[in-house]
């Protein structure tokens, strides 16, 4: 994939519709922040997951220079469940993706277009002849773009044996089962793609990527591969190396990949130009799915088989507040954007039970702020490319680790509070680049920091609320309700913090904290100025941001 005659390879992740606390609307402002958040993450790409995107977030993509994979639907004409779109798509997917071409065709950012996501369709006769006649029809449509559609590699074997989650008779059997549940006041119980994701969360991402391994995978998945222009590959990485041998003239796409695999797929993609990108799953989180990338303890709930309360995913680099967690940092070292990052798993959650999860790579965070947990046993993850890796406590050596074909080193550590440096060494012993983190004070404040001091009057005002020393560093123990006491020039209209189980959800006047964070969401009235006030029993904080037109740059940016 080349640009203006210079390579680039896809950083991409697949993203939602929604805009997390203030819900499915594709408001303007909040799609660009969505982008503008996965471009500081270190993407340069989106796929659009699994339906047609708003015009708002392709203007945004076009304005700040982010490639765009556009997706059309996620299930063709196998009911994943009883009243989905399969029972359309015979008589609409002509309509539809002219649709799409007519209203995406002038958006620069889009680069290529996907018939779908996780078809096992395409494992039979008659969904490859599908597969070549959306290819063609989309060719028909538009000639400037090349068509790639999602393809989870081990699910088309398993469907081909009889064991694929979706049917038709099981979506039926599934929405009489869930109705009786209903009925009954039982306990709802997982089916069709809810059960494969908690299945896999129990046995981890190797499972899937195992079974894209095997000979029946490569033989129900390359037909399909031949009726379209990119081989979308869904959780695929460990075929790369032998598939770039057996069909060279295939170009491979992962068009859904885990994020401890970012490393893996950018060093192979570096010596093999067909291999053109990776999405991974997912950059931002997103409602539903509640619960299949999420690392939740017990002291939030102890309800892990994700019944009411639950919200999210769990699975983003991004929180759902746009938060930027470790493995955040670490993609940004994998894909060679930044040099180091140091990251802890929070003491006070070391060794303990969580939610299960494949799509969570680690909950490390930026923070060494763990009150009460002296002499706990954590572990520390440093991120940089480097042959050894010290880390230091107030001074002393903690602990070392080598690296060996990946960018992460994780290193035992028990916290004591003051200062925790990670240094980066050289074979030859030289140091590389240092970092470190810095226990908080022992005050506490309520802090609110808008992400943008001025905004227009159609846009949002986003202000974090945090509990931090007086020296604004964030302190994730400290767990108390905040209460939006006051508004002026604006009106809320989300409130909450990014933990994946929420029961008090957004539409509140105050919220829980998690891991000392919030965040709220404020409307303008009209120019001027918003103002808001939130208490705590930490005291109060407000927060002021200005509200008047300013120039909007319409360029088309450089998305490197």
């Amino acid at each position: 994939f080349k640009v203006n005659g210079r390579r680039e390879v896809l950083r991409g992740a697949c993203i939602h519709h929604d805009n997390g606390p203030i819900g499915a609307a594709a408001h303007p402002f909040a799609e660009e922040r969505k982008v503008r958040l996965m471009k500081a993450a270190g993407y340069n790409a989106l796929r659009m997951a699994h339906n047609p995107c708003s015009k708002a977030i392709l203007d945004a993509c076009d304005r700040l220079g982010m490639y765009v994979l556009d997706e059309y639907v996620d299930m063709w004409y196998i009911h994943k469940d009883k009243y989905d779109y399969a029972t359309y798509h015979a008589d609409w997917w002509e309509r539809d993706l002219k649709d799409i071409v007519d209203k995406d065709y002038d958006h620069p950012s889009v680069i290529m277009y996907s018939t779908g996501n996780e078809v096992a369709e395409t494992s039979e006769e008659r969904g490859i002849k599908l597969t070549e006649d959306m290819t063609n029809y989309l060719h028909s449509l538009d000639d400037t773009r090349p068509v790639t559609c999602g393809v989870n590699i081990f699910f088309n074997f398993l469907y081909s044996l009889g064991m694929g989650q979706y049917s038709d008779k099981k979506a039926e059997k599934n929405a009489k089962r869930q109705a009786e549940d209903a009925k009954k006041k039982k306990k709802k119980k997982a089916v069709g793609s809810e059960f494969f994701n908690n299945l896999a969360g129990l046995l981890g991402a190797k499972f899937m990527k195992f079974g894209a391994t095997l000979r029946g995978s490569d033989r129900k998945t390359r037909d399909a591969f031949a009726k379209m222009d990119i081989a979308g590959y869904n959780y695929g990485i460990n075929r790369y190396k032998k598939d770039v041998k057996k069909y060279p003239d295939r170009i491979i796409l992962g068009s859904e990949t885990f994020c401890a695999d970012a490393y893996k797929f950018w060093e192979f993609a570096k010596d093999h130009p067909s291999v053109i990108g990776d999405f991974v799953w997912a950059g931002m989180d997103y409602m539903g799915e509640v619960g299949i990338g999420s690392w939740v303890y017990e002291d939030h709930t102890s309800d892990f088989s994700f019944g009411i309360g639950w919200l999210t995913a769990g699975s983003g680099r991004v929180d759902i507040n746009g938060g930027f967690l470790g493995e955040a940092d670490y993609t940004r070292v994998a894909f060679e954007l930044d040099k180091m990052h140091l990251a802890v798993i929070p003491a006070h959650h070391a060794g303990k039970k969580h939610s299960p999860s494949a799509w969570k790579h680690t909950n490390a965070m930026a923070n060494w702020s763990y009150d009460g947990c002296d002499g706990v046993k954590t572990k520390a993850e440093v991120y940089v490319r480097a042959y050894r890796v010290e880390l230091l406590l107030n001074g002393r050596k903690a602990g070392a680790k080598k690296l060996k074909k990946d960018c992460r080193a994780v290193i035992p550590v028990r916290y004591a509070p003051g200062t925790l440096t990670a240094v980066a060494y050289d074979k030859a012993g030289n140091e590389i680049a240092r970092t470190s983190l810095v226990t908080a004070g022992k005050e506490t404040v309520l802090a609110a920091s808008p992400e943008d001091n001025v905004i227009s009057p159609d846009g949002l005002a986003y202000i974090h609320l945090r509990y931090t020393d007086e020296a604004g560093t964030l302190k994730p123990l400290t767990r108390s309700r905040i209460k939006v006491t006051g508004t002026e020039g604006g009106e809320l209209i989300a409130l909450g913090h990014a933990c994946p189980y929420n029961p008090d959800g957004f539409g509140g006047k105050d919220t829980d904290t998690y891991l000392g964070e919030a965040l709220a969401v404020v409307r303008p009235t009209g120019a001027g100025t918003i103002k808001l006030t939130a208490e705590s029993e930490f005291g109060s904080a407000e927060a002021a941001i200005e509200v008047k037109k300013k120039e909007t740059d319409k360029t088309v940016t450089d998305a490197v």
